[in-house]
């Protein structure tokens, strides 16, 4: 058993926790849950014009038998197969509440990774190709681009053409796929589906925002981010939990928040399991189960939705857990649940 992590806990309040940051803090725009336990997402400092200088370009990475990070479904897949990458497909969510105010919705898809398509070069297909502009109540303007032709729900973009008219090269909201009178979408909301489309060289998901006519950075209120400067970052981390902070610059590893929901994540290594309570926890989520087998050196666990105060502690020595015990029952707290596995213990406490 890994000592270091003897005795971590957290309080979660209803509508409040210790992970909360201010309401202006946006969503991260994919879920941990849309991959494979294992995967995370990756994105790195991105380049460009002044309304991108703090654009992110999100693909998604598993890793592979030699240590590092691949964003492609397996070994020695074609990667000019846009179905071939793992971030393919994936549901966008929409980063803040506000009003859809540019759109476009069947641009095609360059038919392979690497490629662009000729009408894309000469400005009769959006740069952004198959996107959404949302303008917050707060003057902030974000894009979400790359999707699927056809993903974006005609319900909040009105645009079905597959070309404009007149071509426009411009990273800003484009004369004809401007939208007035557009609905409104809330933070969260699914608005299309990982594509290739625009000026894509391959499967990504492109958002920037910007307000007052400059590039904003993007402060998400969830998830945890981790270097992976030479693409061989540890599955472990350490993990560092965003609450409200931009991500950092450079190649990154991105934790994004589950769903809330119900889950179940079993046979977490004890190396491993701060970092999965640390997660789950941030995504809005309190402890269920805790079972614990070969002396601590296994986890199995199931998540609920956070409903009022709790307390979960593992790792603990049995001096500890009566310790702990104590301590909480003086709070107001009842012990729910507790296990142990020879002489490691773990426990959920509610009121």
């Amino acid at each position: 058993m890994n000592n270091a992590l003897s005795a971590f806990s957290i309080s979660l309040l209803a509508g409040f926790t210790l992970f909360s940051t201010s309401s202006m803090a946006a969503q991260f725009p994919l879920r941990a849950d849309d991959l494979n336990l294992n995967h995370r997402y990756s994105t790195t400092t991105h380049g460009g014009g002044y309304l991108q200088g703090e654009a992110k370009d999100i693909v998604a990475r598993r890793r592979t038998a030699n240590g590092t990070w691949s964003a492609l479904v397996s070994d020695g897949a074609d990667a000019t197969v846009n179905a071939n990458h793992l971030i393919y497909n994936k549901p966008i969510r929409a980063m803040i509440s506000g009003t859809v105010v540019g759109c476009w919705r069947n641009a095609p898809d360059n038919a392979k990774a690497g490629t662009k398509d000729a009408d894309v070069v000469n400005g009769y297909i959006g740069v952004a190709g198959n996107h959404v502009w949302i303008l917050g109540d707060d003057g902030t303007y974000a894009l979400h681009a790359h999707a699927i032709p056809g993903t974006v729900p005609a319900s909040i973009c009105p645009h079905n053409a597959t070309k404009f008219k007149n071509p426009s090269s411009t990273g800003w909201i484009a004369p004809e796929a401007a939208v007035t009178n557009g609905v409104r979408v809330n933070a969260g909301q699914i608005i299309g589906y990982v594509g290739n489309s625009g000026n894509s060289t391959g499967p990504h998901l492109h958002v920037h925002m910007a307000k007052d006519s400059v590039a904003k950075k993007m402060q998400f209120d969830r998830g945890m981010t981790t270097p992976n400067p030479n693409n061989n970052a540890p599955v472990n981390g350490p993990w560092t939990l965003l609450k409200g902070a931009a991500l950092p610059d450079g190649p990154i590893l991105v934790w994004a928040p589950h769903s809330t929901a119900y889950w179940t994540v079993n046979n977490i290594q004890d190396e491993n399991m701060q970092s999965w309570f640390n997660h789950m926890a941030d995504s809005g989520e309190m402890a269920e189960n805790m079972s614990c087998t070969n002396n601590g050196q296994i986890y199995n666990t199931d998540w609920v939705p956070a409903t009022g105060p709790w307390y979960a502690n593992f790792g603990m020595s049995v001096a500890d857990f009566e310790s702990k015990k104590l301590l909480y029952a003086s709070q107001g707290f009842y012990l729910y649940k507790w296990w142990y596995c020879g002489d490691v213990r773990s426990a959920i406490w509610r009121k």
